[in-house]
């Protein structure tokens, strides 16, 4: 969905901005990012690596749920396009002065599903992982040595395509902010666009719910994946 034009408003009438990112779908995006860096680095201290990809797969079952019922442009029925919507994004990026959209664009979109799935298969790998000497994994001891050695490698390469994925994700937003001057970092970090007001946006139930909400469904998650680890014990 692509905002008004702003030309005929004034910095006192946009004011803040509009809120289009809520609270839980930032904190999950920096706490995310920040998870994936401490996971690499600590690739070499199994235990804590081993809690480490715990960690994340709480956040992203946080996330599939919050995908659902968060907030207006959190929601996966928000951003989550054909492929004939991703290539006219596409097509428009070639022009000077391409539109701007409220949430996640079409190919954006593309790429949160991408990120969510390969660090969910990632965690999820890892949990079945062995070193075959010190370490094994939470849920190693319910499948054979060979086919956690497959898993193992399986990780091991995996690793690489998200480093590749992370570069692609942050060389996109400097591509928008550098060439296209549009600002995708800041609404992250603040939750709002400088450029809309509340009159710009759909009339909506609910734009940013109750952090209460966000809290059940961290709970949820907690719960979910500690009754996973428990099958192996």
């Amino acid at each position: 969905m692509t905002p008004p034009s702003q030309n005929a408003k004034s910095p006192a009438e946009r004011g803040k901005g509009a809120l289009i990112w809520d609270l839980p779908t930032r904190l999950f995006h920096w706490l995310l990012a920040l998870l994936i860096l401490a996971a690499f680095l600590s690739s070499d201290n199994r235990d804590l690596h081993e809690r480490i990809g715990i960690l994340i797969l709480i956040l992203i079952v946080f996330r599939l749920i919050w995908g659902v019922i968060g907030g207006r442009y959190a929601r996966f029925v928000s951003f989550v396009r054909g492929p004939k919507a991703v290539l006219a994004h596409v097509a428009d990026m070639r022009q000077p002065n391409p539109p701007q959209h409220i949430g996640h664009n079409a190919a954006g979109g593309w790429m949160v599903i991408a990120l969510l799935a390969l660090v969910l298969t990632q965690a999820g790998l890892g949990l079945f992982s062995h070193d075959l000497i010190l370490y094994n994994g939470p849920l190693s001891g319910l499948i054979s040595d060979s086919l956690s050695a497959r898993l193992t490698t399986v990780h091991k390469i995996l690793s690489n395509v998200i480093l590749a994925a992370v570069a692609l994700h942050v060389g996109a937003v400097a591509v928008y902010f550098l060439w296209k001057k549009q600002n995708l970092l800041r609404p992250m970090l603040t939750g709002r666009r400088a450029d809309l007001t509340e009159a710009d946006l759909p009339p909506l139930r609910v734009r940013a719910p109750p952090l209460f909400w966000a809290f059940g469904a961290l709970m949820v998650a907690i719960v979910a994946i500690g009754g996973l680890l428990s099958l192996g014990r």
